[in-house]
Order: structure tokens, then C-alpha cells, then sequence
């Protein structure tokens, strides 16, 4: 039987958790600080903080083979798979080789070549390079390169185990037209298994809130009808009062498990409570706001 952090919610009182319309406006106007702690707190995780780049999401959102049914929302998220070495504070930096058999034991793979975009505006090719984690200097290097060159880079694609350890070297093409657009074209060299994509892959999870009055079967009938139209295998299911069977039925289902009390956080706020010291309104008393996203109770203080 699994044990799981998820017990504590049958110690809640009925009171504290969300009803499930009221659910459904919390995720309508969460911030993305919840959303991503909606894939990174789940059980077991949906990605992790590295892996998640943009992310929003659309709530009520009928099914196209239903259309009597509708799934509370839909969580689309930027998954990235690979980033450039030394883009970020999280991300390593440029691999070293003491000898070239350690270079060429990374890089003895070769992709064909594919197309990053295709005659796009020049700001439209500087904000993708931008996004990749290139800086001013290499964006310009690239969209000025002669037309037998390459830009050289180092990335990191994730590993077994999920981390940013699995570096590979991708060579960037540019080409200039005379109406001004441009054509972004890269081929990588690897050691065993090609990277996903140039950087990041869009992805959609349906998200459901729990409904106390359907059943088990019903509740995972309606995640999987969701699961189906979106062509994925991910699911979130957001449930407070759940058995130890009924949780581990969910996770042998491939459903990641999630708290409902930041839901309820997203639709409270009491200014003369919140912590949130740089707030105009916080200690106000008479405050006519009645709902915050960035409302900051004393127990989410570190």
C-alpha cells in the first residue's frame, strides 16, 4: 500500500478545501508561480523547475469527440529538453576535454540537419535565438555569418535521471534573403541519443479537480477521456480527501496527485493578515479587496 504525503488531507476539515466551482475560478486566475508548483509539487512530479519554460492555462475546456463533457483545464507548458551550456545560474558550464578520444566519445553521433524557422522577420530571429540563451554578441554572430559557416555551441540535453548532465555540441547555419527575412537551420553531434527538438517541446496536461460525488471510476473515466483528445499520457488530478487505495489506484494509473490548498490561498486575502510587506494595502484594515493572487499568509513565510 503506498504511503504517501497526501494522507494528511483526510485530516482537513471540509470547510478548508475548495468547493469544486470555486476550484475552477482559482485555477482561472492563478498566477505562474502556482502554476508551475502545480507540476513541480504534484505527486509523483510532472517536471521539474528546469524543465518548465512558459506555462498557461485554459479552464472549462470542452472535449472535441464529448462535447457534453468538459475537463476543469488544460496546463500547456514550454518542456524543455535541452539548454545552452553556461545560459543560466541552474545550468552547468561549458563542458572541458582533456583529450580529443574525450571529445569525439561525446560527439560521434550526427543529426541531419533541420530547420529552427523558415524566411521569419529579423526580430523574429533574434527573439529565438534570445529565448535559446543567446546573449546580444552570439545573436549577431549567428545572423551574420557567411554562407558556408557555422556558429559553434555546447548544450545539455537531460539525462537518464532527469538532470542537465548530457552535453552535445550543435552547429547553427543562418541564411539572408533579400527581402530581409531569414532562415535558422542547426544539426547536433552527440554521443548516443539525439536531443529533442532545438530546445523545448509544447505540452498540455489536463488538470481535474476531484468531485466527491462521482466515483472513482467516473473521476478517472473523465481524466482519461482529457488524457485521449490531447494525445498524452499526463494527468492531474487536484483531490483532498482521498483513501490510501483510491491514491494508489490513481498513481498505478499514471495520474500525478495534487493539494488543493494553494487554490484556496489564490482566492483569500486578508490584507491586515497578509505578509506581503510591499503591498500599498498591507495591514490595511479597511481594504475593499477581496481576492489576491499574491496574498501571502503567516504560515507560507519562511
Amino acid at each position: 500500500m503506498v504511503k504517501s504525503s497526501l494522507n494528511p488531507f483526510q485530516q482537513r476539515r471540509q470547510g478548508d478545501v475548495p468547493t469544486h466551482h470555486t476550484a475552477q475560478l482559482a485555477l482561472a486566475v492563478a498566477d505562474e508561480v502556482y502554476l508551475r508548483a502545480l507540476l513541480t509539487d504534484s505527486l509523483p512530479t510532472l517536471a521539474q523547475p528546469y524543465e518548465i519554460g512558459a506555462i498557461s492555462i485554459q479552464v472549462g475546456v470542452p472535449l472535441r469527440d464529448h462535447p457534453q463533457y468538459s475537463i476543469d483545464g488544460v496546463l500547456t507548458f514550454e518542456h524543455i529538453h535541452c539548454v545552452l551550456a553556461g545560459s543560466g545560474p541552474e545550468v552547468p558550464p561549458l563542458p572541458e576535454f582533456h583529450t580529443h578520444t574525450e571529445y569525439q566519445s561525446v560527439t560521434h553521433c550526427h543529426s541531419d540537419l533541420a530547420t529552427l524557422a523558415e524566411n521569419v522577420a529579423p526580430s523574429e530571429a533574434v527573439n529565438l535565438l534570445a529565448r535559446a540563451g543567446f546573449d546580444a554578441d552570439h545573436i549577431r554572430q549567428i545572423l551574420q555569418l557567411p554562407s558556408q559557416a557555422w556558429h559553434h555551441s555546447w548544450w545539455y540535453a537531460l539525462g537518464p535521471e532527469g538532470f542537465l548532465t548530457v552535453p552535445f555540441q550543435r552547429h547553427i547555419r543562418s541564411r539572408c534573403f533579400a527581402d530581409g527575412t531569414f532562415t535558422l537551420q542547426f544539426k547536433d553531434d552527440y554521443a548516443q541519443d539525439r536531443p529533442h527538438g532545438f530546445r523545448s517541446q509544447s505540452q498540455a496536461v489536463p488538470v481535474m479537480v476531484h468531485q466527491d460525488s462521482l466515483s472513482f471510476g467516473e473521476n478517472l473515466t473523465r481524466l482519461n477521456r482529457a488524457r485521449r483528445e490531447l494525445n498524452g499520457s499526463q494527468a492531474l488530478l487536484i483531490a483532498p480527501d482521498l483513501t490510501e487505495l483510491e491514491i494508489e489506484g490513481y498513481l498505478r494509473q499514471n495520474v500525478s496527485l495534487s493539494n488543493p490548498r494553494g487554490l484556496q490561498r489564490s482566492l483569500t486575502a486578508h490584507c491586515r493578515l497578509c505578509h506581503r510587506d510591499l503591498c500599498p494595502l498591507h495591514g490595511v484594515d479597511s481594504s475593499p479587496v477581496m481576492a489576491c493572487r499574491s496574498f501571502l499568509p503567516a504560515e507560507a513565510v519562511i
